[in-house]
């Protein structure tokens, strides 16, 4: 496993807690507080700590690139939606002499028409 790799993977242990360590690090909200991105923006009908917590982690990096919050709740989004997948799997339970399901079809051998290139005559 290599260096980058292995730091990633440590960002990522720590990204529940992103947070609360933005929270912690910014001044104290205004009187009329301006709507975030992801309040503006459609949420599933479950708020996901984590799901946001990447989110941010993805706006604090690319932020830059997106041209409105439209981008930044599609990200959220689908960043949502693999979580919920990756907890379905999480969810069967499979043990260690559980196999893949493998789909056998044999091709039965037909007569093969020429490739047609300069070799084939």
């Amino acid at each position: 496993m290599s260096a980058p790799r292995r730091r990633f993977l440590k960002s990522l242990a720590t990204a529940p807690l992103l947070p609360a360590a933005i929270a912690d690090a910014q001044a104290p909200p205004p009187a009329s507080p301006t709507p975030s991105p992801s309040a503006v923006a459609p949420v599933s009908a479950e708020a996901d700590p984590v799901a946001d917590a990447f989110a941010e982690i993805v706006r604090l990096r690319y932020g830059a690139h997106f041209e409105g919050t439209n981008d930044l709740a599609a990200v959220r989004e689908e960043i949502a939606r693999n979580l919920q997948g990756a907890a379905r799997l999480r969810s069967l339970g499979l043990r260690n002499a559980d196999e893949p399901v493998t789909v056998f079809s044999a091709r039965v051998p037909g007569p093969r028409k020429p490739s047609g290139g300069k070799g084939a005559q």
